[in-house]
């Protein structure tokens, strides 16, 4: 009885260590590509991204970092959280290899088009943003 018992607390602790490994702070699709570690400090840096660890801390706040597409010069990180087993992007960044210039996704935008770290931060308060629209001569409009 007293082996089951702890057979039990092992199968315990073991699956509460698996389940917190398995979306790290960082994680990596190579780990030893110097341009991956480099795109993930870069966007870790970020106000925002600090900001998103605070408040989402409960959650199990992480990124994941994808590769180029055949259609996309630039690597994807999905800011989000760990619950269940499942994570759930909050938003993408996409950075450029080349300069690490760093763009958000505006899937909102009826484009989904990219915008620059500066935009994102000058229209993410318009009450607009949350909802469907596009740009028109440098002006945010609700459609």
């Amino acid at each position: 009885m007293r082996s089951i018992i702890d057979i039990l607390i092992l199968v315990v602790i073991l699956s509460g260590l698996i389940g917190k490994s398995a979306i790290s702070k960082f994680t990596y699709q190579n780990k030893n590509s110097k341009t991956e570690q480099l795109i993930l400090e870069h966007v870790h840096a970020l106000p925002e991204v600090k900001e998103w660890f605070i408040t989402a801390k409960r959650s199990k706040p992480g990124l994941i970092l994808n590769q180029p597409g055949s259609r996309s010069k630039y690597y994807s990180v999905q800011v989000g959280i760990s619950n269940n087993d499942m994570f759930r992007t909050n938003y993408y960044l996409f950075i450029d290899p080349k300069n690490f210039s760093i763009y958000f996704w505006d899937e909102l935008d009826t484009a989904s088009s990219l915008i620059t770290l500066q935009q994102w931060r000058h229209w993410r308060n318009n009450p607009g943003f949350n909802k469907m629209h596009k740009y028109k001569n440098g002006k945010l409009v609700i459609l």
